[in-house]
């Protein structure tokens, strides 16, 4: 009865898993697309002269000292500042819906890592008092102990609290480094997409996106495809 309970619960830990990491490759293509998107409908300024880049951005309304290096530090003092430095606005929902679903992940597996490790403690310490016959050390965690009982079933034993405990712990940390990856990627997309404000953008670059299968996982995502002619 405890193993197939645990087995319910684990696949739906890593369902939720999985659900995360489509999500999270989600929200990185659109930040990428949206920072490609966001340059060719500018004009990377690569070993051209100081006039051509500054007169490229003067044409697009922007400030003659607007530099890929101040994006970069502004992304990185503030979520989305350096998105709004190259007036990016659309990509605000997208830079803080990411950072605060993996931020309310992180916190939710936190607090649930923290009933189970509670939960799991007063399990130990009953077992150890009932063989030695003395009191339990951890019984001020009985709550929580009663709280994982309701979850995983009457009867449910110590071994499947501590890997409930353990399930939860690995979750928080997937959040806490996708978080950093997410944060990360934001930085660089403010960096990359400054310098594709002077990119030269002709008739002779093409570029298209539509719909693809990763072959090895099977996975649906984007394609996007540059023809130089």
């Amino acid at each position: 009865m405890h193993v197939c309970i645990f087995e319910s619960v684990g696949r739906t830990m890593l369902v939720a898993s999985g659900r995360w990491r489509t999500i999270l490759g989600a929200l990185l293509g659109i930040v990428l697309v949206g920072g490609t998107l966001g340059g060719m409908t500018a004009h990377p300024a690569h070993a051209q002269p100081d006039s051509v880049r500054t007169e490229r951005l003067r044409a697009q309304g922007y400030p003659e000292n607007h530099t890929p290096r101040r994006a970069l530090w502004r992304a990185a003092a503030l979520p989305g500042w350096g998105q709004v430095y190259n007036r990016q606005y659309i990509k605000l929902p997208f830079v803080y819906a990411g950072l605060g679903g993996f931020i309310y992940n992180a916190i939710r597996n936190q607090n649930r890592y923290m009933l189970y490790r509670r939960a799991n403690q007063f399990a130990v310490g009953q077992n150890e008092a009932e063989e030695n016959g003395g009191s339990n050390p951890f019984a001020q965690y009985e709550p929580q102990y009663n709280e994982a009982l309701g979850e995983l079933g009457q009867g449910a034993s110590a071994n499947l609290i501590r890997r409930q405990r353990d399930a939860f712990q690995r979750q928080r940390n997937l959040m806490i480094i996708g978080t950093g990856a997410f944060y990360a990627l934001t930085i660089v997309d403010a960096y990359v997409s400054a310098h594709l404000l002077t990119f030269d953008v002709g008739d002779g670059l093409a570029m298209r996106i539509q719909p693809t299968l990763v072959p090895t996982t099977r996975t649906p995502g984007l394609r996007a495809t540059w023809r130089f002619r």
